[in-house]
């Protein structure tokens, strides 16, 4: 009987010894990932500060104002038409203004996915730049009511590289404005 307890016991030694040493080894791993290098990137500042933005907005601007004119020039034309006349005036208005409309949405919906890809690739650039092993948003937008909170998400440490990806942003825009005047 002792022997029996004897090779229970020099297991539970083992398996005692290989649980301490998966644990020292998982608490090194985490010693050297709290060692890492964090970056802050504010994603509201950079995608305002981007040049496409101003074009987005624009374009939105554009596409309100349209549609306003078209319902004034739709309620200007369809005074004292019965509902059949009233109905065929709304139909061919929005013949019209359906083409106008997809093809604005088409070019601010282009704007913004080369806006995101320019963020991305801006983002991975001064990461890679700097050794980054993490970067995240540092704030993030909560409506409350009317208004709209920046609350951060980080509240202590990591590198604020805002102004960095904004940078870079704005070099690779110059660098493609400079290659397409190079072939034109």
């Amino acid at each position: 009987m002792q022997i029996g307890e004897k090779k229970v016991a020099n297991k539970a030694v083992v398996i005692l010894l290989l649980t301490m040493v998966i644990f020292l080894f998982l608490n090194f791993q985490n010693v050297q990932a709290a060692e890492g290098k964090i970056g802050l990137v504010n994603l509201a500042v950079v995608i305002s500060g981007h040049p496409y933005t101003q074009n987005i907005n624009q374009l939105s601007l554009n596409l309100r104002e349209e549609l306003q004119k078209r319902q004034e020039e739709l309620n200007k034309q369809g005074k004292g038409l019965d509902e059949t006349g009233l109905k065929k005036l709304e139909d061919k208005f929005n013949k019209e203004w359906s083409p106008i409309k997809e093809k604005i949405l088409a070019e601010i919906k282009s704007y913004q996915a080369a806006r995101y890809s320019d963020i991305i690739e801006a983002i991975k650039a001064v990461g890679d730049k700097g050794k980054y092993d993490l970067i995240m948003n540092s704030e993030i937008k909560i409506p409350a009511g009317s208004d709209v909170l920046n609350y951060p998400i980080a509240l202590y440490g990591g590198e604020d590289i805002t102004q960095d990806v904004i940078a870079e942003i704005m070099r690779k825009l110059e660098e493609e404005q400079k290659e397409k005047d190079k072939t034109q």
